[in-house]
């Protein structure tokens, strides 16, 4: 009995799910505000813009969760 189970590789429809909830836009999102201001010497930003994407992502997480119980 083994309790620690392999990860399974992802799927396209775990893929597509990802897309349209928009994580992988807004975690590009976030490395391309990244790259930006250190590119423009702004390291001290990078925090900023990290806060500021977690307050995006926790208020997209909470609408599509909101989202998917209405619909349920």
């Amino acid at each position: 009995m083994n309790a620690v189970k392999a990860a399974t590789p992802l799927n396209a429809q775990v893929l597509k799910s990802l897309l349209r909830n928009g994580i992988v836009i807004r975690a590009l999102a976030l490395a391309v505000a990244t790259i930006v201001l250190i590119a423009l010497r702004h390291p001290t930003w990078v925090p900023y813009s990290v806060s500021a994407y977690a307050i995006w992502n926790a208020a997209a997480v909470t609408l599509a969760s909101a989202r998917a119980a209405r619909s349920a």
